[in-house]
């Protein structure tokens, strides 16, 4: 006699649910969304890129709309971001984009923001999100971004810009600033200590007015991890890199004597956290191939 497979229907249903649908399953191999108060404010909590990305939405106590990240959480629960708008931390945050506030979190910029599919489709939110590929639009009257989430990366693409941008970190490395020990390292590998108190603007002379690399990473001694920023088809325009040491580090593509710099829709970002014991050779060919193929 043949005996029949009985399949439970919940794994069925499992099986043909659309990624970018609640499951109801965490996969460190997803994109996983979902909506969490963090500092104040009503966040989208992002878990990809190697780590957990709080993009603000609005004032709990105001109803003001955000835009920005205020938190950037490494897989060892370092917030390498940590802007709860008090005293100096106001500042922190990533992209800071725009000169309006745009992008950057306490700072309002009236933006807006909802999810989008890999197609560039809407997204509805409900109570959760999974999927390979989520874009978060964010939007406001000068500046559209898409900011593309994978599991291993992330990366913005710029889809309108009528007004000057910068793609601006600012944060403690590691989650608190201990510059004796701390470092940041561009594409020639070597590991530079990080200049303080230099004023707004500062960049390593040796430079000149850019970075000789698409990309820069920020590491401390005893962190198991880095955070990455990288950058193509920019604009002309100045970049920076320095830190207070009681605060943060202020490091940028396109930030020049303080003002926003870059221009146009050409430039791209990748960012996201990665293992540093994988080494010099192997971040650099791990930003370089996403700058190649961000999205």
């Amino acid at each position: 006699m043949t005996k029949k497979l009985f399949i439970p229907v919940f794994i069925i249903l499992l099986a043909t649910n659309a990624c970018t649908r609640n499951t109801g399953v965490i996969d460190d191999d997803k994109v996983v969304v979902t909506k969490e108060q963090r500092f104040g404010y009503m966040t989208w909590k992002i878990q990809a890129a190697n780590g957990t990305w709080h993009y603000e939405i609005e004032n709990l106590e105001t109803g003001e709309l955000s835009t920005g990240f205020n938190s950037a959480i490494d897989k060892a629960g370092n917030d390498w971001i940590a802007n709860n708008c008090v005293g100096m931390k106001e500042w922190r945050g990533w992209p800071n984009f725009g000169s309006d506030g745009f992008g950057h979190p306490c700072r309002g910029g009236n933006g807006q923001s909802r999810w989008l599919n890999s197609d560039g489709q809407p997204l509805e939110f409900d109570k959760r999100l999974v999927g390979d590929h989520l874009i978060l639009e964010s939007w406001n009257d000068q500046f559209k971004l898409w900011f593309h989430f994978f599991p291993g990366h992330a990366a913005i693409g710029i889809i309108e810009a009528h007004d000057l941008y910068s793609f601006l970190w600012e944060g403690p490395i590691a989650g608190e600033m201990k510059v004796e020990q701390q470092y940041y390292v561009i594409e020639d590998g070597i590991q530079r200590r990080i200049a303080f108190n230099t004023g707004l603007g500062y960049l390593e002379p040796e430079f000149g007015r850019n970075f000789p690399s698409p990309f820069f990473y920020l590491a401390d001694e005893e962190a198991e991890h880095i955070v990455y920023i990288g950058v193509k088809n920019q604009s002309e325009g100045g970049d920076e890199g320095w830190c207070q040491p009681g605060n943060m580090v202020i490091f940028s593509f396109g930030r020049e004597n303080d003002e926003r710099a870059l221009y146009g829709t050409e430039a791209v970002s990748v960012f996201g956290f990665l293992d540093k014991d994988i080494g010099h050779e192997g971040i650099s060919k791990f930003i370089n191939d996403r700058l190649d193929d961000p999205f």
